[in-house]
């Protein structure tokens, strides 16, 4: 007799994978492009990098998203929320040190990206 799978189990099995990819994008891929940032750029940078963090809030508040929108905009959020994080990091150690008027971020391909994206980049 063939076992039949419940509701239960297949939704304990989403969350699951659901954990698992979360896992995943939380890393970091293979450095692609390190980008040079000026400390007197930053407060313009965190202004616009916060301002898709609150596009990305507003969708997620007044649209219904299908599963795979669901997933595709998870990921998106995993990927601004590493590249914040190595922005923000870079930024207060050049602080603390006192010394550079600039800093560099190495971005793997899908922060580098989304930095182009928030940031404006023109590449050359």
């Amino acid at each position: 007799m063939e076992k039949q799978i419940t509701a239960k189990e297949v939704r304990k099995d989403m969350e699951y994978l659901v954990k698992l990819l979360h896992k995943e994008w939380e890393r970091s891929g293979k450095t692609k492009a390190a980008v040079t940032v000026r400390l007197v750029d930053v407060p313009e940078i965190e202004t616009r990098m916060a301002g898709v963090i609150a596009d990305k809030q507003k969708h997620l508040e007044n649209e219904e998203l299908t599963f795979k929108q669901s997933m595709e905009l998870s990921k998106n959020n995993f990927v601004l929320l590493r590249l914040v994080k190595k922005v923000k990091k870079a930024e207060e150690k050049t602080v603390k040190k006192g010394l550079d008027t600039e800093f560099s971020v190495e971005l793997d391909k899908e922060e580098y990206k989304l930095f182009v994206d928030i940031v404006g980049i023109q590449e050359g």
